[in-house]
């Protein structure tokens, strides 16, 4: 339960989630305001990147794409799983390896 905290927090902190916004009847969701602008730049750099670069992520921002999510919305999402694969290196102590199918 701890380790799904912080991975959230990460994702928090680099601007990869939202937070929800409801009240009453309205569901939304505003963006955080208490982020690391910098790193946020760079992930979203490096996820656009990833893209371009691995067939699986590529796949992932398509599909994203035709659910009728804008550009960034889709390099956001497949950021947050980012979030996750950079997490787990950490607490593994563990370098990328991109799988070969």
């Amino acid at each position: 339960m701890r380790l799904s905290i912080i991975h959230v927090s990460l994702a928090l902190y680099l601007g990869m989630t939202t937070l929800t916004n409801q009240s009453g009847g309205y569901n939304g969701s505003k963006k955080t305001k208490h982020i690391n602008r910098r790193a946020k730049a760079a992930l979203m750099t490096a996820i656009a990147r990833h893209i371009n670069l691995v067939a699986e992520s590529k796949l992932y921002y398509d599909k994203k794409r035709l659910e009728g999510k804008k550009h960034n919305q889709a390099v956001r999402s497949l950021g947050r799983h980012m979030v996750r694969v950079i997490w787990s290196m950490i607490k593994h102590q563990r370098d990328y390896e991109k799988r070969n199918k």
